[in-house]
């Protein structure tokens, strides 16, 4: 399990694949995995 950042609100979602889009700003931004 990955923990991926939101690179434009900082919105922290944890799950396997990379996110599409933040629920968090709606933006379709480029997530950052972040080492647990």
């Amino acid at each position: 399990m990955a923990i991926w950042n939101c690179e434009k609100c900082g919105y922290e979602k944890e799950g396997r694949c990379k996110p599409k889009k933040c629920p968090k700003c709606n933006e379709q931004t480029n997530f950052v995995k972040k080492e647990a």
